[in-house]
């Protein structure tokens, strides 16, 4: 399926290079990658293996079968937002990007995905326009503070089963005490 309309960002942190978040806006969602360079994931590994003991690791590659497996690791607690669920500004030089975890389609939580310095502000600020527009465009409006919604019921629901339980407890007890004076008597 080919996407429609994409726009893609990729935000590099002024102060450490090798901090990559690429930001893609596709269908009415955002998809977020974590950019990890294998260079930097070589390092890693070789580091450990060092750790343990073993002398050749600064010259010897890392088990090459790792590589693909860490990348997939990194990138699979990201994933897939819906538009109208993310928020981005700048702060002079500083991007901002948070977006709300659903949880049963309901807003759960918010995440910051992003929040440095960027290398390049003015691709940020147009980055931050795109999603802006993009809302915008949608002709589904979300409640506003719907996760509030979540909670709410869930709480109703809790509240509604306590009270269940306490009248049915009360019923029992009830039933108890009849039944121990009509034994008396």
């Amino acid at each position: 399926m080919a996407m429609q309309n994409t726009y893609t960002y990729t935000a590099r942190s002024a102060e450490d290079p090798d901090h990559i978040v690429t930001f893609t806006l596709h269908d009415g969602h955002m998809t977020v990658s974590v950019a990890a360079p294998l260079e930097q994931i070589e390092q890693v590994f070789a580091r450990i293996r060092k750790e343990e003991g073993d002398e050749a690791a600064e010259v010897e590659a890392p088990m090459p079968w790792l590589k693909p497996l860490a990348i997939s690791l990194i990138e699979r607690g990201t994933g897939s937002f819906n538009v109208e669920d993310v928020r981005a500004w700048m702060e002079q030089d500083v991007l901002v990007v948070k977006a709300w975890v659903r949880v049963g389609g309901l807003r759960g939580s918010p995440i910051t995905l992003f929040d440095e310095r960027v290398d390049n502000p003015d691709a940020a600020e147009s980055f931050v326009w795109e999603l802006d527009s993009r809302k915008e465009e949608l002709d589904e409006q979300v409640l506003p503070f719907d996760y509030w919604f979540t909670w709410l019921g869930l709480a109703a629901g809790l509240l509604f089963f306590f009270i269940v339980w306490r009248r049915r407890r009360a019923q029992t007890q009830h039933a108890a005490f009849r039944s121990y004076q009509e034994q008396e008597e």
